[in-house]
């Protein structure tokens, strides 16, 4: 619009200026502040799920809250802390034995091992990969892989020192479990942060 008086052309500058700047709405800056939270509380939770995932060779979702569940269930009773005993639970998983002894190069071909039969513990086929094991289990191989477990424990890119909780026999191919799997034995693990607390809460709901 073309105004010809000068005073209805003062107005238009004024009106134009007006919709340029913006007034402060609390309203509207809460919701924006409150949504900037939750967006960053879920990126740092799906971040902390992942890493843990992936560490341990993609453990699947509702695999991770049975965990937490039991773990919250459990923590009270043996008064321990729940991040302690979250960690004692992976860490006693029968895949992640035979990787942290390098009978297997990777969670996955533990899995393989596991799933077709080749592992035994306490002369028992064991085809869950979630069993946990405890004090006094004796762990061995099917005959017919020990060549294969063997290379892997030989040829590992990682030779740090195996688990104080495990006895292990490279030479017949048999891990015993020497004492509880505790969670001072396993900080070392992790080379990355991992905010256990914050993981157990959002698996919480």
């Amino acid at each position: 619009m073309k105004f010809k008086k000068k005073k209805w052309q003062n107005f238009q500058r004024l009106i134009s200026k007006l919709k340029k700047q913006k007034f402060y709405d609390p309203t509207s800056q809460f919701l924006s502040n409150f949504k900037n939270f939750f967006n960053r509380k879920f990126k740092y939770n799906l971040q902390n799920k992942q890493r843990l995932s992936f560490y341990y060779g993609t453990l699947r979702k509702n695999y991770l809250k049975r965990m937490v569940k039991s773990t919250l269930s459990e923590f009270k009773k043996r008064n321990v802390h729940a991040t302690v005993l979250f960690i004692e639970k992976l860490e006693t998983r029968l895949d992640t034995a035979l990787y942290r002894t390098y009978f297997s190069y990777s969670f996955h071909n533990a899995r393989q091992l596991i799933s077709h039969k080749k592992v035994y513990v306490n002369n028992k086929i064991v085809q869950h990969n979630s069993y946990l094991l405890k004090k006094g289990d004796l762990i061995t191989f099917d005959k017919n892989i020990s060549k294969f477990v063997g290379f892997n424990a030989v040829n590992t890119k990682i030779w740090a020192l195996p688990p104080k909780h495990f006895l292990i026999n490279y030479k017949t191919f048999q891990i015993l479990v020497i004492e509880d799997i505790k969670y001072t034995n396993c900080l070392s693990y992790y080379p990355f942060w991992v905010d256990f607390n914050s993981f157990l809460q959002f698996y919480k709901k």
